[in-house]
């Protein structure tokens, strides 16, 4: 995982996804996330929960279960939300989401962007 705060990439990766409007107002909070090939975009191992917005890329999120079976719930690609039920609550699962390509994510962090997350209502539709 790379993170990049660099305010021409940032704005090109908001100009690109089409959640530009929600997102405008946290701009200076934004950063830009990129991730190889099977690296985890998030896992239950992290200890900085985000919200990313996929950019560019695909990944595919699964479960593991007690048993340690493998289940598929979802696959994602641009636009695919990732954190978005870490907004309103902690979440403790065994939920990962990993990248099947090289994948780019526009980012903010959930600890110290929930009020304005949560007061922007853009965003929470």
């Amino acid at each position: 995982m790379r993170k990049s705060y660099d305010q021409a990439l940032i704005e090109a990766c908001l100009r690109q996804t089409k959640y530009e409007a929600a997102m405008r107002s946290l701009q200076k909070n934004l950063f830009v996330v990129q991730y190889q090939k099977g690296e985890f975009a998030t896992s239950p191992l992290q200890s900085e929960n985000l919200f990313q917005i996929v950019v560019q890329g695909s990944l595919n999120i699964y479960f593991i279960r007690d048993d340690g079976s493998v289940h598929s719930l979802s696959n994602g690609g641009e636009n695919y939300l990732l954190g978005e039920m870490e907004v309103f609550s902690p979440q403790i699962n065994n939920v990962y989401a990993e990248a099947v390509e090289d994948l780019t994510c526009l980012a903010v962090s959930i600890e110290k962007n929930r009020e304005e997350l949560l007061g922007n209502c853009l965003f929470l539709q």
